[in-house]
């Protein structure tokens, strides 16, 4: 497994720097990827011949090896989600607010430019952003000319997620036994089921951030260089997915400060690795938003206001008060939530109150949709509910005998605690309304001060308990079924049938129309495909939030999408055609 998460680091640090040199050339097209990866793979194969290296176990082994492991009942429902979150990407285009608003599109806009640029947009996120995620979608599009294989980012990186966990945990003294059923139990979390077949980027950095600490503590123990290299580069394409996973980097010079000792055994090499770290990271995003808005983040940047879009809060002390509220209560919202409508109204009123009036910098105080979705889903109300269970009952197994190793301060103990304090500073500065989601990566490194008690190899060892794990997961499986975003049921007829029965006011019309929302979104964006000129080289958009450019762009090479402002000047508005939003 280990192997296989270097590889996708050394993977998605060749796609992202090679987009920002590409760009910085010009090249960025499909001639300059093919060298690239020609580049790559014969580096590959030179590094091959050199070490010698042989798989360790022939596919026969491999294949016993699979059948052992997914005879039992918690690895088999992991295999479960992973095959029904590969058919439900396979079967549905993401409708992601922010993928469709702003990330997908500027992969578009810097493809036709064969450049990464700044784009002239009202909606500032377009250039803000961090770009890790989409550097590595940017090959993808260019090569098969749509937005459709973008899935396979997140579900690949959600095959890696239980290994990594385990990893993670018994580096962080938690018992083998207790790691391993929660490795499962982890992953069936909604934040990373639901993303797994979508284009979000936050259940995504989980991989990143797993592996910076994991490969740290591992070079620190077996005095690898590699290994250090490995963790830093993870480390900074951390920081280069979201600006709000730049905390974690913290829990990376944690880990790795004991092995920074190994850095100069090759100074040269470790050289080249700081300047390729530094070039996927954050950086370069933070660079060009201070050319242009003389912020690194600029939270009031053109556009955002406008949006109603808050990512940064007036006060740290009121948001962690508020986010002390919001985030528990995105975790433990059921799959269901009928009263949505009711709740926020009430959140509303209390936002006009004087106490509430503190939270106004939220974007949306503790809104709640209609059920779970990709869009706001946390590590979900099963896995909160047994972590509560586990920590009651690991109470009545807890050794009263306190050692020595047990008191003596060690980095594992820092690992474990360190995540708390970096989650404050989480909560002092982010106040979207999606917190629990952008939380997705944080989640993982949250449990092990918790699950490292000596209890708990008593708790996972209840047959009761070992049910409600799988209970748990179960649920998982059962809620990807009905999925709003993706529904792995015949939803579409189901919702026709009720609409023409004219069904109302039950619960059952109303969960149905949920699932047209769905479907209407997909039938616009197939109606745009249809009425736009096919002979038309170039088209205006006009928009605020452009949730329907990429359907104006595919296929991807026919046309090109400009984006126009009111305020600009009449020669910059003649395209042949013209679309608004």
């Amino acid at each position: 497994m280990l192997n296989l998460v270097r590889c996708w680091i050394l993977l998605s640090t060749l796609l992202v720097s090679a987009g920002w040199i590409l760009s910085a050339l010009h090249q960025l097209n499909r001639g300059g990827y093919a060298v690239v990866l020609a580049l790559a793979g014969s580096a590959a194969i030179i590094w091959q011949r050199k070490a010698r290296w042989q798989p360790r176990k022939t596919p026969t082994q491999l294949w016993r090896k699979f059948q052992k492991r997914f005879r039992r009942p918690a690895p088999l429902l992991f295999l479960a989600l992973a095959l029904m979150t590969l058919t439900s990407g396979a079967l549905y285009n993401s409708i992601n607010g922010d993928s469709m608003a702003y990330r997908i599109p500027r992969v578009f806009h810097w493809l036709a430019r064969e450049q990464w640029h700044w784009i002239s947009t009202f909606d500032s996120r377009m250039n803000i952003a961090a770009t890790g995620f989409e550097w590595l979608c940017a090959p993808v599009i260019l090569f098969t000319r749509t937005d459709g294989f973008l899935f396979l980012i997140n579900w690949i990186s959600y095959l890696m997620l239980p290994g990594l966990i385990f990893t993670v945990f018994t580096e962080l003294q938690v018992r083998s036994r207790v790691a391993w059923w929660w490795m499962w139990l982890l992953s069936s979390g909604w934040c990373f089921v639901l993303q797994a077949s979508s284009d979000m980027n936050d259940s995504f950095a989980a991989i990143y951030a797993l592996a910076a600490v994991g490969l740290a503590l591992r070079a620190r123990r077996k005095n690898s260089t590699t290994d250090l290299w490995l963790s830093m580069l993870a480390a900074a394409l951390v920081t280069g997915t979201k600006q709000t996973n730049l905390p974690l980097l913290g829990l990376w010079l944690i880990a790795a400060w004991p092995a920074f000792r190994l850095s100069g055994v090759r100074p040269l090499t470790t050289i080249a690795v700081i300047v390729t770290s530094l070039l996927v990271s954050v950086l370069p995003v933070s660079l060009f938003n201070y050319q242009f808005f003389g912020n690194w983040c600029p939270p009031n940047a053109p556009g955002l206001e406008a949006l109603g879009k808050s990512f940064q809060l007036d006060s740290p002390f009121w948001g962690m008060v508020g986010n002390a509220f919001c985030i528990p209560v995105q975790n433990l919202m059921p799959p269901f939530f009928p009263w949505s409508e009711a709740w926020n109204a009430m959140m509303d009123r209390f936002v006009q109150t004087p106490f509430g009036s503190h939270f106004s910098s939220f974007e949306q105080f503790g809104l709640l949709g209609h059920g779970v979705s990709q869009i706001n889903a946390g590590v979900g109300l099963g896995v909160c509910l047994m972590l509560l269970l586990s920590i009651a009952t690991a109470r009545r197994f807890r050794s009263k005998i306190i050692t020595k190793s047990n008191r003596r301060l060690s980095i594992a103990w820092v690992l474990r605690l360190a995540p708390w304090a970096l989650l404050l500073v989480f909560m002092a500065k982010v106040g979207t309304y999606s917190n629990a989601r952008q939380l997705a990566a944080y989640y993982p490194f949250l449990l092990p001060i918790f699950l490292a008690g000596s209890g708990y190899p008593d708790v996972v060892r209840r047959i009761w308990w070992q049910r409600a794990c799988l209970a748990v997961m179960s649920l998982t499986v059962a809620m990807l079924v009905v999925a709003r975003d993706r529904p792995l049921f015949p939803a579409q007829t189901i919702s026709a049938w009720v609409q023409c029965k004219n069904l109302q006011g039950n619960l059952v019309s109303r969960a149905m129309l949920s699932f047209r929302a769905r479907f209407l979104i997909q039938e616009e964006r197939n109606y745009l495909k249809v009425i736009l000129p096919p002979g038309e080289k170039t088209v205006g958009f006009v928009a605020a939030i452009g949730h329907n450019e990429a359907a104006m762009w595919l296929p991807f090479g026919r046309r090109r999408v400009e984006r126009l402002l009111v305020k600009d000047p009449p020669e910059n508005s003649q395209p042949s055609a013209f679309a608004t939003s």
